[in-house]
């Protein structure tokens, strides 16, 4: 099949899943690779992007890799898919992220679907539609925080240096964003650094 492989690459965030996996369920991060960039999405305080751009299988955070998942082929181009990775920062944003209900598994489902018309694999966000379902299964203590590298070299005081391109993470930000990061009357004076929020399941 023609077009660049997506893959899905899928992170444990919790000890538990070596016991849970093998029955469907578990705790995890995922990203989305395509055209040797990973996309994921975390949460924080900020009404901005929450999307995020690593190198491939490279997660931030207390988080261990298990397994990528050739999720399907893509047509478009690689400023094509940054286009829509940027779009979905527009409905993704820091400070929408929850636990249960829109967290980097249903960020990886969406843009999977985008990019190949398949969704991403149901058992990597099975337990988080189960705790809806049951209002409180998963105790937020299981959840190590990740912190999004994304707005971290705008917000805090020291930049976050991840091993891709300074301009792939600035253009994860919509063009009403990074105005919005860049005025000098949109954060205080003492800019605090991105709080380590409980993102992922």
């Amino acid at each position: 099949m023609g077009g660049e492989p997506v893959y899905l690459n899928i992170y444990d965030l919790s000890d538990q899943n070596s016991w849970t996996y093998w029955c469907g369920v578990g705790i995890f991060h995922s990203g989305l690779e395509v055209c040797g960039v990973e996309y994921a999405y975390g949460g924080h305080e900020y009404d901005v992007s929450g999307v995020f751009a690593t190198n491939p299988k490279d997660a931030p955070g207390p988080v261990l890799f298990r397994e990528s998942v050739l999720v399907g082929h893509t047509q478009m181009s690689p400023q094509h898919v940054q286009q829509a990775v940027q779009e979905m920062g527009e409905q993704y944003k820091g400070n929408a992220y929850h636990l249960l209900q829109r967290n980097c598994n249903h960020f990886s489902n969406d843009l999977c679907v985008k990019l190949t018309g398949q969704p991403a694999p149901l058992w990597i966000n099975r337990l988080a539609g189960m705790a809806v379902m049951l209002h409180c299964l998963i105790p937020t203590a299981w959840v190590p925080p990740l912190s999004p590298p994304t707005a971290s070299p705008v917000l805090g005081p020291e930049p976050v240096h991840v091993d891709v391109h300074q301009e792939e993470r600035q253009g994860l930000l919509s063009p009403s964003d990074r105005q919005r990061l860049h005025s000098k009357d949109a954060w205080p004076a003492q800019q605090p650094q991105l709080q380590r929020e409980a993102l992922h399941t």
